[in-house]
């Protein structure tokens, strides 16, 4: 029976046959002849696609990479996110290279931001504390701020710059009340202090530092200072008891804060109302209230240690222990009201806005009370 083949079949079985003879004889040179007419094209193996897909087989292949443990140096400050983990990447030989289409693109580290609770509690705490500024003295009293009445904006003109905020504080606080009586030149004013240029009277200081006192403590009675009835004995000759501030005057003369008789100073019998203020009487008369005991013992050597004054020798007696315990308070009165100098000029008359700042505050650095404070307490700053 006659069969006719096609061209493929006929392919196909003869190709059969000589690969079953080539395993036969797989060491004679026919087989060797056979390998080679049926092997790869070379040329056809560097082209692109046959590479591609002979480097991406090899990929594929490749074990996966594993995850490793960090190095000792690496940053505690940076956690890893969830989910995130570090591989390691093996470094390329110097002999092999990649073609520049292969070279393997670096990629950034995903999610590496770091929110203040991934950080570990130290470095939280390095970022909302503050670093304190050293502290090795207290810090002196408030800065008061200027009231903003009309009037006493222009009030404050007259009245040098470094004083103007204690003398503004001073009229929110009410010291100079009593200021308004009969103030023909202001007579819209409510209280501010008046022509703080001129000079200061005995009697109208005694009574800024009865009201300044009294205001500032107000929440403690036991450091008032006390008024004198009205039907007491006059101890000054010259205020009566119709005087209108016999109160408050014979008040300090019995409580011992100004001298007078009933101090021992036996020749001081007349008070001088109406004489302009000194140095010397401001500051003995204020001392006192600031410390609240008795004052050191002092020497014309020991104040001039102390201050440097070179007029100490004219300071009298009397008020030697209130200079000297004036220079060992961090916020004394003569610093804050005179600033630095070297003559106290103890005879030297003290004008208005002078007086009523060494009012601003009361006390030393230890325990003391300004009148902003006294404000904040009221609820007024």
């Amino acid at each position: 029976m006659n069969m006719l083949l096609s061209k493929p079949a006929i392919f196909a079985s003869l190709t059969i046959c000589l690969l079953i003879s080539a395993s036969g004889c797989a060491n004679n040179s026919a087989s060797k002849e056979l390998e080679q007419i049926f092997a790869a094209d070379p040329q056809l193996k560097n082209n692109p696609p046959f590479n591609q897909l002979t480097e991406t087989s090899t990929q594929n292949n490749q074990e996966p990479e594993k995850p490793v443990q960090l190095p000792t140096n690496f940053p505690s400050e940076i956690s890893p996110s969830p989910g995130t983990e570090l591989l390691e990447k093996s470094e390329p030989s110097a002999t092999s290279t990649l073609p520049p289409t292969l070279q393997p693109e670096i990629q950034p580290l995903p999610n590496l931001t770091v929110s203040p609770e991934e950080l570990p509690t130290p470095a939280v705490a390095a970022l909302s504390t503050p670093t304190p500024f050293p502290t090795d003295s207290m810090p002196p009293p408030p800065t008061p701020t200027p009231s903003e009445s009309p009037v006493l904006k222009k009030v404050l003109r007259d009245v040098p710059t470094g004083l103007r905020p204690y003398i503004a504080d001073l009229a929110k606080l009410g010291v100079f009340q009593q200021e308004q009586t009969n103030n023909q030149d202001n007579p819209d004013a409510t209280n501010t202090l008046v022509k703080p240029q001129n000079l200061v009277s005995r009697r109208v200081y005694a009574r800024w530092l009865v009201s300044a006192n009294n205001e500032m403590f107000a929440n403690n009675p036991a450091k008032h200072v006390r008024l004198a009835r009205a039907n007491e004995k006059p101890i000054f000759e010259d205020v009566p008891k119709t005087d209108p501030d016999f109160s408050i005057i014979q008040g300090l003369a019995e409580s011992g804060l100004i001298p007078s008789p009933l101090s021992g100073d036996i020749n001081v019998v007349k008070f001088r109302p109406d004489d302009f203020l000194t140095r010397e009487d401001l500051i003995l008369w204020k001392v006192p209230l600031d410390f609240r005991k008795p004052l050191p013992e002092a020497t014309i050597e020991k104040v001039k240690a102390a201050w440097d004054f070179q007029d100490t020798s004219k300071i009298d007696p009397a008020a030697l222990r209130a200079v000297l315990a004036d220079a060992e308070n961090e916020f004394s009165n003569i610093r804050r009201v005179f600033g630095y100098t070297r003559l106290f000029r103890p005879d030297k008359t003290v004008s208005r806005a002078e007086a009523a700042a060494i009012l601003w505050y009361f006390g030393d650095q230890n325990d003391g009370i300004s009148a902003q404070m006294a404000l904040q307490a009221k609820g007024e700053s």
